[in-house]
């Protein structure tokens, strides 16, 4: 097996430390147990409060295998457990979030998440590119897809506190080699 590239190994560095979004972390580590990552939103040039989504980063070497390994998680009945609160001075606030849902066979709506967090699948959502590559991700060389299990249109600038878990078909996420990824969300011109 061939090691990664030297700026391959960085990036997955820099990301693995990074606490401001977009940032990844691993799923290994956590085992089926709850996530908690406190991160920062900072506000962006565009937009004061910029629209995340919470979810997965896949890459590899080749589009073709990785578009097929999100065909499958896409498929794959992936349920999680998903809150998100705004650290302020007074306690935590909860942040309403939403997933996409299929109405039909092309048309998708978006949904409240119920206050449970439960999130049932994953769908396609794409990362700002931009704010991305800033960040090292995906690492040069590779191609990727974002997969998303729940976004929220506009966050306040701020400090964030996510709770995740994956309740059912977590291998699934292992078997792809699948991160976690909070980004932005991309944004149409």
């Amino acid at each position: 097996m061939q090691s990664p590239p030297a700026n391959t190994s960085i990036a997955k560095e820099q990301s693995d430390m990074q606490t401001t979004v977009p940032f990844t972390r691993s799923l290994l580590s956590h085992d089926g147990e709850k996530m908690v990552l406190e991160f920062d939103v900072p506000a962006q040039p565009d937009d004061a409060n910029p629209p995340i989504f919470i979810g997965v980063l896949l890459t590899g070497s080749d589009m073709g295998a990785v578009a097929d390994a999100a065909d499958r998680l896409v498929r794959a009945d992936i349920i999680a457990v998903v809150h998100l609160e705004r650290i302020e001075q007074a306690g935590a606030v909860p942040v309403e979030l939403q997933r996409s849902q299929r109405v039909g066979r092309e048309q998708e709506l978006p949904v409240a998440i119920a206050a449970d967090g439960i999130a049932k699948g994953l769908f396609a959502l794409n990362a700002d590119v931009a704010t991305m590559a800033s960040a090292g991700l995906p690492p040069t060389g590779t191609v990727s897809e974002e997969l998303a299990f729940a976004y929220s249109t506009s966050l306040q600038a701020g400090r964030y506190r996510l709770r995740l878990r994956i309740d059912q078909n977590r291998q699934a996420l292992l078997d792809e080699n699948a991160q976690l990824l909070v980004a932005y969300t991309h944004k149409a011109k």
